[in-house]
């Protein structure tokens, strides 16, 4: 049980990673590096996933605005892959990376004389990578409890911004950060194993540094409640609870009103509300599906937010440690 709790919770801790796009701001997967806690010694796991989220509404503070807004809509589909292993049986090591199949936004169509001209921006490619160290801090297996702190890093596999037809694509559409950023962690699990049920927290915060052309995207802190219950062998429900805060983005460039380097149409908090249903095939193989549900929005300025993300996951874990040879059954001598 331990096993397949521990991978639904890397699932809808995928569901909670950073965006970086007004576009994207609901579960965008920039990445993949927020497992749960701490992998047993020379274990792996390996974890897949595919994410699809569509924006079309647009929110100024709390209220919707259809004000002087500029895109129709936008979406993006997006697949990751990661690998945690255990170093021991209290650290673990995690990398991960990822690639945007799409990410397109459709501006509202403009009339020029008789003829009516839509315009579609798209980008796609590799996102940035991840590297994460994770400790367990505290480990009762016994009594089912952990509590487990790390950090880790983002870096760019590229740090120019990506051009199509040697036109540079807008930010909101670009695949990667094109910057490194830090981050750190602190994970809890306690579980009840005579009714089924386990309860996680999450706290994660993630620090940006400027990008070679001076922008520079806003901290981003993560807070997550998780409530697990076994509804049959190997099948589990999950409902995640999560408050994202974005700060807002800066560009050094002093492109805004009266030189300010702080974007005015960025930076959020978001109430999200995540359920989920995972199924272990033979308790070794799950498959997970999540949507998430925007509950409470309150966006800086005026930006486009999703109307729907899910994403769909299948994770395994290897164990990789030397098995124990059989004795050899010796015939004595009469």
């Amino acid at each position: 049980m331990n096993r397949v709790i521990t991978l639904l919770s890397t699932v809808l801790l995928f569901s909670s990673l950073f965006s970086y796009s007004q576009c994207c701001s609901t579960g965008s997967p920039v990445g993949a590096t927020v497992y749960v806690g701490v992998l047993a010694k020379n274990s792996l796991r390996f974890v897949a996933y595919y994410r699809n989220s569509f924006s079309n509404t647009y929110y100024q503070g709390n209220s919707k605005t259809d004000e002087n807004v500029p895109l129709k809509f936008s979406y993006y589909n997006f697949s990751g892959i990661a690998f945690g292993y255990g170093i021991t049986k209290r650290l673990t090591v995690e990398v991960d990376f990822g690639y945007f199949f799409n990410k397109t936004q459709e501006f509202k169509p403009k009339i020029a004389g008789t003829d009516t001209i839509e315009i579609k921006e798209t980008g796609y490619g590799f996102t940035d990578g991840g590297v994460n160290l994770k400790y367990g801090i505290y480990i009762k297996p016994s009594r089912q409890i952990e509590f487990t702190a790390g950090a880790g890093f983002r870096y760019p596999f590229t740090t120019k911004p990506q051009e199509i037809n040697y036109v540079q694509l807008s930010r909101d559409v670009q695949p990667s950060t094109n910057a490194w950023a830090v981050n750190c962690m602190l994970f809890f699990n306690k579980g009840w194993p005579s009714v089924g049920i386990r309860l996680f927290t999450l706290n994660r915060f993630e620090y940006n540094f400027p990008d070679a052309l001076k922008y520079q995207y806003g901290c981003v802190l993560l807070n997550s409640v998780f409530f697990s219950k076994k509804i049959i062998p190997y099948f589990f429900a999950i409902v995640q609870v999560r408050g994202e805060w974005r700060s807002h983005d800066n560009d050094f460039n002093g492109i805004y009103e009266n030189g300010s380097s702080v974007r005015p149409n960025s930076g959020n908090y978001l109430l999200i509300l995540s359920p989920q249903l995972s199924y272990s095939i033979a308790g070794k193989w799950n498959v997970s599906v999540l949507y998430d549900i925007p509950v409470y929005k309150y966006y800086n300025g005026k930006q486009l937010t999703p109307k729907y993300s899910f994403a769909v996951s299948v994770s395994h874990d290897f164990d990789l440690s030397r098995k124990k040879p059989k004795a050899d059954i010796e015939t004595l001598p009469k």
